[in-house]
């Protein structure tokens, strides 16, 4: 039995992750953090086969829970991913001391905490992996969005350690950047307006914006044995447009 934990699978990207390591025979534990009702909706999506958990992968004692409840189901964890965080961008000199902790909480706590109290289940996989959801702001930080930019790189790094220390161990570890990606949870950042996303797709090189299962495919092909020699790397789902200046 293959078990994928997919941190933040209620929605968006971490919905379409859900759906297709479903679709390629394992059996998942899809997360919420807010959202129960999305939860429910998609766990019933890969009709019920694995777990719902509530997890706040930057809470230490929501991801203790987690584990518990994992643990008294599965005996193994082969893929762990960590995804689902929370923005309030804005920029240096408006980003309030309490906006920079709930960021980095969200985004850069929780890929330390989630793969730090997974880690005995994924060592008793023969083949365990984990992958952090960061973004393609990692190398070239956006303007209006300082914490998130900081939390990104902190979450590249990271990952590059983790990779280098769990190798021996068979681990490997690898990130997926993905671009701006047009989902839901924009909604509430002034980022509802089509003609925004239009202006959005037509400055990328390939002339679109990412969908949530162009980041599902890029983890598809990282949990493959076509990947099986890949560790440390940062695959950026982005049609290149990180290379613009």
């Amino acid at each position: 039995m293959k078990v994928a934990l997919v941190m933040g699978s209620s929605r968006g990207i971490g919905r379409a992750i859900a759906l297709k390591l479903h679709e390629e025979g394992f059996e998942v534990i899809v997360t919420y953090c807010y959202d129960e009702k999305a939860g429910r909706k998609a766990f019933e999506e890969i009709k019920k086969n694995g777990l719902l958990l509530k997890l706040d992968g930057g809470n230490e004692e929501s991801v203790k829970s987690a584990v518990k409840s994992v643990s008294e189901k599965y005996d193994h964890l082969d893929i762990l991913i960590v995804s689902g965080m929370h923005d309030r961008p804005n920029n240096f000199k408006n980003t309030s001391f309490e906006d920079w902790k709930f960021v980095l909480n969200s985004k850069l706590d929780s890929s330390f905490l989630v793969p730090k109290y997974f880690y005995d289940l994924l060592k008793k996989s023969k083949a365990p992996q984990i992958i952090l959801n960061t973004s393609n702001v990692d190398e070239r930080p956006q303007i209006g969005a300082l914490a998130y930019s900081v939390a990104s790189a902190g979450v590249t790094n990271l990952m590059k350690a983790m990779a280098i220390e769990l190798a021996p161990e068979g681990f490997r570890v690898n990130a997926i950047c993905p671009g701006t990606t047009r989902t839901d949870n924009w909604i509430g950042f002034g980022l509802e307006d089509d003609e925004l996303w239009k202006g959005f797709a037509d400055s990328n090189p390939m002339r679109r914006v990412p969908i949530p299962e162009d980041i599902a495919d890029a983890v598809s092909y990282l949990v493959s044995d076509k990947a099986k020699f890949i560790n440390g790397l940062m695959l950026y789902v982005d049609g290149g447009n990180r290379h613009r200046g």
